[in-house]
């Protein structure tokens, strides 16, 4: 124990002088460099700073000594200002009405699938072969695709749409994140588009990952009750809607099916021979397509024993002719006798909303946005294509779920415009002076309406969440405003200096609060980080809206107060 005792005391001791030692180094650093930097810092600052405090303040006077003028020709004049007001709220609701709307943004996660589908009866190898080659193209000529997830034919157990099978293929790429996402994504679709193109009778489409949906941005739903003529119609649609440089990657569901050996039974010649046909019919099956005999048990596993012709036997079409339907019996009869067969082309699929046959028309959005996609498709079907009585076309997909979802957001802005008046009349015990108040709120909406015509951004659910949120917001400085002109009033100042008092006092504390929230709302506008896709229109909504509120509210609730006058309550 002598020696562990020694060893542990020496290195103990050098420790605690190597940490004084390097303790007391940091301080006289530390000292250095408060002494020598903290001045220069404080001085660069001081610059940085200087400059913009000063022309701030100087814009804060300039608007203090303005404003009340401002305010007096206002209150002169309430008539003017309210038919100013009145053009405004008519102008934003009409330009309003002409922006582009979506279900949500679209957000740029950096990965992009591809699904693929050759001509129906390709068999794997043939699949294999044809796409590892525009794989080994897309690893070669695309830097900016960090990998490639392909998958050949599909999964039994996982399968997602009724075209999948040998014969379809799907490449999901991871793009390297970059400064742009959205310009390399495009970048990549672009030229893997390319490429795809140079193969023989490929069909593909795009998806990308969507928020709070599984469906395409557009969906079109083609109902009728005639297989072939629906096949017809939606194939024509297809190629209708490809043309419209709104839309991208347009696919219809009823497409070509696979190839299958047709087989109609002679129901007078089976009568004749003796012959049911349920038992010939499920004997022909049992011997073309296999029937499960038994089980053979091998471990924990047990793997089913499947008994048919052989392939030689079931080779060629003429093959199934020979088929004997009675089996074991004196003289045999060939299936060419009861029955005749040729090779068609079973369907697809057979979609079916609320018990009617649809073919569905899905795509992505090209160079417009989701509201103007949707009346581009349905001038053009209308025109386009001549409809019969018994079919017709709806626009369903994210159209159907904006619809839902803007008669709900109205609904609950209505609500909460509602629950403010009711707080604020409880508050002030006065059905005038909230109504005063909420005309802040129609004041927010045409700084928003305008903001998003300016920046280019689409009416979504986003944007109306922040619309919501205005409501609660803007009637703040209202409430501000209102509140000391009844304070003045009660100590006896008269009605027009009070409201001038008022506003002259409050000018500071609503500048103050409005410029708070917009700088503190700001980095989120700009759209920094992953995802700001989705934050930067409700920004954009509640900045535009909160400024213009304020800079309309310092002059039009004013007013209003001033022509209500006989019905706000005096001073006791």
């Amino acid at each position: 124990m002598l020696p562990y005792a020694l060893i542990k005391c020496v290195l103990g001791l050098t420790i605690e002088i190597l940490g004084k030692c390097i303790s007391g180094t940091v301080s006289s650093f530390s000292s250095f460099a408060i002494k020598r930097f903290i001045p220069v810092l404080r001085k660069f600052g001081s610059i940085l700073v200087k400059w913009p405090l000063i022309w701030t303040q100087a814009g804060i006077q300039w608007l203090v000594r303005k404003y009340p003028r401002w305010l007096e020709h206002a209150l002169d004049r309430p008539l003017t200002v309210i038919g100013m007001m009145c053009g405004a709220l008519v102008l934003t609701v009409s330009i309003g009405l002409t922006l582009e709307t979506e279900l949500l943004p679209e957000v740029h996660q950096s990965e992009i699938t591809f699904e693929m589908n050759l001509p129906v009866g390709t068999p794997l190898e043939e699949t294999v072969r044809i796409l590892s080659d525009v794989e080994a193209a897309l690893l070669r000529e695309q830097s900016e695709i960090k990998s490639v997830l392909t998958t050949f034919g599909y999964d039994i157990t996982n399968i997602k749409r009724s075209d999948e099978g040998e014969h379809s293929a799907r490449f999901k790429l991871l793009i390297r994140p970059e400064e742009s996402p959205i310009e390399s994504e495009e970048r990549v679709m672009e030229s893997v588009r390319a490429l795809l193109e140079n193969v023989p009778d490929l069909k593909y489409r795009v998806t990308r990952p969507v928020l709070f949906s599984t469906r395409k941005p557009v969906s079109v739903e083609i109902h009728g009750d005639d297989l072939a003529q629906l096949k017809t119609i939606s194939g024509e649609a297809e190629e209708i809607l490809s043309d419209l440089p709104a839309l991208a990657d347009v696919e219809t569901t009823l497409r070509s099916g696979a190839p299958e050996v047709q087989i109609t039974y002679d129901r007078a010649r089976l009568a004749r021979y003796g012959l049911n046909i349920s038992q010939v019919a499920e004997l022909v099956r049992d011997l073309i397509k296999g029937n499960e005999a038994t089980r053979f048990n091998m471990k924990d596993r047990r793997i089913p024993i499947i008994t048919r012709l052989g392939e030689g036997d079931r080779e060629e079409i003429e093959d199934i002719g020979d088929l004997t339907v009675n089996p074991g019996e004196t003289q045999s009869i060939p299936l060419r006798a009861v029955a005749d067969y040729q090779i068609g082309e079973g369907p697809s699929e057979i979609r079916r909303i609320d018990g009617k046959r649809v073919a569905l028309i899905q795509a992505n959005l090209g160079s417009s946005s989701l509201g103007a996609a949707v009346n581009t498709i349905k001038e053009t079907l209308s025109k386009r294509i001549n409809w019969t009585t018994d079919m017709n076309f709806f626009i369903t997909g994210q159209s159907e779920e904006w619809q839902r979802s803007q008669t709900s957001l109205l609904l609950a802005m209505g609500l909460s415009i509602f629950l403010v008046y009711v707080i604020m009349a409880s508050q002030f015990e006065s059905l005038i002076q909230p109504f005063i108040i909420m005309f802040a709120v129609p004041l927010a909406f045409v700084g928003s309406v305008m903001g998003l015509l300016v920046t280019k951004t689409s009416v979504s659910i986003v944007v109306f969440l922040g619309l919501i949120m205005l409501v609660g917001i803007v009637v703040n400085n209202a409430i501000v405003l209102v509140d000391y002109t009844n304070l003045l009033r009660t100590r006896g100042v008269a009605p027009r200096e009070a409201i001038l008092t008022a506003c002259s006092i409050r000018l500071r504390p609503i500048l103050m609060t409005t410029a708070t929230t917009v700088l503190g709302l700001f980095p989120m506008a700009i759209g920094l980080g992953d995802g700001a896709e989705i934050r930067t229109p409700m920004a954009i909504a509640v900045i535009f809206g909160l400024i213009s509120s304020t800079i309309l509210t310092l002059i039009v609730v004013p007013t209003i107060y001033h022509l209500l006058d006989r019905k706000v309550p005096k001073a006791s």
